[in-house]
């Protein structure tokens, strides 16, 4: 799941660029918290498709399930957040850590359902927990720019213009040194990304066509698997450079929610 979610299935998102909406489905499931020991109900998913890669949040390379707000789990005594692949599986060793982390974290509300939380405050809490557990650059990147996303639906866009700063200082350093793990054809693309949602779309620009005079590699994949991966990405940075250029630029949605943001 974690590789599958950082590169976000890039030979899926040629299906997903014209899929039509369906549903995700959810389910509740009951969790230990691994601080407390404290009961909680988290959802769960069911079912979900290629369709995913259609929604907007491309445009940012954010892709379900970090769009869905029920990814954020969230301890209701404690108040542990994790992305929900992570609830279970924290080390042993970092447990007595964790505990004085979260002595500082405050919600807005007491809850029974974690869902009640606010994004921006169980991510907030969030990064007090990753920073504990001692996450690398890449990890960090993707999370500024899942921050800025939610922050930006939210309505706060100053602070979701500062997640979007950070999150492309760290893909100006992996493309500077030429060492990440994920591919430069990507990595422009999450740049220009980050550009256009900080209102600098020369550089998105620039960035977008480095991208498609890139080629895309990945030395444990098949070359035909290679080939899709090029041709997909290839199809994304056309649309983008046509959408910039538009009158409805992606931006400009900002804050209006995916097809699947309120799937249950």
């Amino acid at each position: 799941m974690k590789k599958l979610f950082r590169f976000a299935g890039v030979c899926a998102l040629v299906v997903g660029l014209f899929s039509s909406a369906s549903a995700i489905t959810w389910f509740p499931e009951e969790f230990t918290c691994p601080v407390d020991n404290e009961k909680n109900i988290f959802m769960v998913i069911g079912s979900y498709g290629s369709y995913i890669y259609g929604d907007r949040s491309k445009y940012q390379w954010v892709f379900f399930p970090r769009t869905s707000q029920q990814t954020y789990y969230m301890c209701k005594k404690c108040h542990l957040t994790t992305f929900m692949w992570d609830f279970d599986k924290l080390p042993k060793e970092k447990l007595a850590e964790l505990r004085k982390a979260l002595d500082g974290v405050k919600v807005s509300k007491t809850f029974k359902d974690y869902q009640d939380v606010p994004v921006v405050e169980r991510l907030e809490a969030m990064e007090k927990v990753y920073t504990v557990l001692a996450k690398d650059e890449v990890w960090w990147e993707d999370f500024y720019r899942v921050k800025g996303f939610h922050y930006a639906k939210a309505g706060l866009a100053d602070k979701a213009l500062d997640a979007r700063k950070k999150s492309l200082e760290l893909l100006a350093k992996f493309i500077k040194d030429g060492k990440s793990e994920i591919p430069l054809k990507l990595l422009l693309y999450t740049s220009a990304s980050m550009k256009h949602f900080t209102n600098d779309d020369k550089g998105a620009l620039e960035d977008l066509q480095k991208a498609l005079e890139t080629k895309y590699q990945d030395k444990d994949a098949k070359p035909e698997d290679v080939k899709k991966s090029e041709d997909g990405l290839n199809e994304r940075i056309k649309d983008y450079i046509e959408q910039i250029k538009s009158d409805k630029k992606p931006r400009m949605f900002d804050k209006e929610p995916n097809i699947h943001d309120h799937d249950r």
